[in-house]
């Protein structure tokens, strides 16, 4: 198989299937053989990333990322998709595991709040208890001008209940849940966008959509990038 790329999923399993699910639903197709060609690695056993950040004694998930990578890279894809927003902590060490170029979802989804909000300033984050104590976003709101306003804990409680109760454990959604999150985000803490820096909060948004307030989807916004890329490749645009 040519002109490939690889999806470096199950992290967690739900997650990966929604970005599958959203790739192959937005490829324009007619026929079998108009869907993308890629391979996905449901890695469902990678140790959590936000035990690790938060305690370094915990199972370091890099290496089982790096050995993914390096058992792939020599079949060559174009490029890799790391679909969970808190691998990307260790992201410049997984991408010298390789020569193959791996999307940066945390960028990605920072550049796209022009289109999704053009005017915002306060830009909110969603995420694991890892991705905001370890800033993972600051960087990328900051550089690209923009205030960052991180939960309080209530709220960050509220979003791991949705992330680890509702999805990884019970393996459904709670759209109630959800939209609250991104209302209080909106309207308490006074931000004009929220970035769903978790792809079970992606989950939750494919699930239940009908929020009525800016976000700016981590998992569908790759899920767009990884298409364009994947269709410049098939038509020789890149």
């Amino acid at each position: 198989m040519k002109q490939f790329f690889t999806v470096l999923g199950g992290m967690g399993t739900l997650a990966t299937e929604s970005y599958c699910r959203l790739l192959d639903e937005r490829t324009p197709t007619h026929r079998d053989q108009d869907y993308l060609d890629y391979i996905v690695l449901n890695h469902a056993t990678v140790p959590d990333r936000t035990e690790w950040i938060l305690d370094h004694q915990k199972p370091d998930y890099n290496p089982f990322l790096i050995e993914d990578i390096q058992q792939i890279t020599p079949l060559k894809p174009e490029f890799f998709v790391l679909i969970c927003n808190t691998a990307h902590y260790a992201f410049d060490r997984l991408q010298a595991a390789t020569s193959i170029p791996i999307l940066n979802m945390l960028q990605e989804t920072v550049d796209e709040i022009k289109n999704i909000a053009p005017h915002a300033k306060r830009v909110g984050v969603l995420a694991t208890r890892g991705t905001i104590a370890s800033g993972l976003y600051d960087s990328y709101i900051q550089n690209a001008g923009y205030e960052e306003v991180k939960p309080t804990p209530a709220i960050l409680d509220a979003t791991e209940d949705l992330i680890y109760h509702d999805i990884k454990e019970a393996g459904h959604s709670d759209g109630k849940k959800f939209h609250e999150l991104v209302r209080t985000m909106i309207e308490d803490q006074k931000c004009d966008v929220v970035i769903l820096g978790c792809t079970e909060l992606s989950y939750a948004n494919e699930m239940n959509p009908e929020t009525e307030f800016p976000v700016a989807d981590s998992q569908s916004i790759i899920v767009n990038r990884s298409l364009e890329r994947a269709l410049a490749i098939r038509n020789g645009n890149q």
